[in-house]
C-alpha cells in the first residue's frame, strides 16, 4: 500500500485556478523580471520552494488588483495549489480585511503578487553586479582569470567577483583596524 500523499508529490498531477486578466499580467511581468525566459508556473514552484526554506517570507504589500474582466485559467502543479490552499486556510481573514478578498481565486491572485513583492523586497540588499559596470573589476578578471579557476575553481565573473570583493573589503576592515590601534 502506498502512504505517500498525492498533495507531498510534485509529479503527481496538475491543477488550474483561475486568475484575471490584470493579475495574470501583473504576474507574467513580474515572472519576466525575476526569471527571464521562464513560465509562470515554473517560477510559481520556484518561489514556492524559497518560502519553504525561509529564503524570504510573504509579507501583505499595499497591492491594488484589479479583478475585473473574464477569468482565465492557469494550469499549475497540485503541489503549488494545495501550498495556495493552505495558505488560504492560515490567512484568509487576514487578506478578507487588508485586500477585500471573498473567495480562493481573489486571495491566490493576491498571495502570488504578494509573493513577487516579497521578493524584490527581499532583494532590496543584494548587489547585483553587471561586467559592464564595474570595468576595473572586469580587468582584475581577466588578468586573474586563470590564478582564480585554479586556487579556487571560479568559471565565471559572477564567482570571481563574489571571491576578490570578499577578499578586497576583508583587507580593508583588516586595514581599519590597524589604523585604529
Amino acid at each position: 500500500m502506498n502512504n505517500i500523499s498525492t498533495q507531498t508529490v510534485p509529479s503527481k498531477g496538475y491543477a488550474t485556478i483561475g486568475l484575471k486578466p490584470a493579475i495574470l499580467s501583473r504576474l507574467e511581468k513580474s515572472t519576466d523580471e525575476f526569471y527571464p525566459g521562464m513560465f509562470l508556473p515554473s517560477a510559481l514552484i520556484i518561489m514556492m520552494n524559497e518560502v519553504k526554506r525561509g529564503y524570504y517570507t510573504v509579507g501583505m504589500n499595499n497591492i491594488k488588483a484589479d479583478f475585473s474582466g473574464r477569468y482565465t485559467s492557469l494550469t499549475i502543479r497540485s503541489d503549488v495549489k494545495a501550498w495556495l490552499e493552505e495558505n488560504y486556510a492560515k490567512l484568509k481573514d487576514e487578506y478578507a480585511m487588508k485586500y477585500r478578498t471573498s473567495s480562493f481565486t481573489h486571495f491566490a491572485g493576491i498571495f502570488m503578487l504578494n509573493m513577487f513583492e516579497s521578493k524584490a523586497n527581499s532583494q532590496n540588499y543584494v548587489v547585483k553586479l553587471k561586467e559592464a559596470d564595474f570595468e576595473w573589476l572586469a580587468s582584475e578578471y581577466e588578468k586573474r582569470k586563470a590564478e582564480y579557476k585554479e586556487k579556487y575553481g571560479v568559471y565565471s565573473f559572477e564567482q570571481f567577483a563574489n571571491i576578490f570583493l570578499k577578499k578586497l573589503l576583508e583587507k580593508v576592515n583588516e586595514a581599519k583596524n590597524i589604523l585604529t590601534i
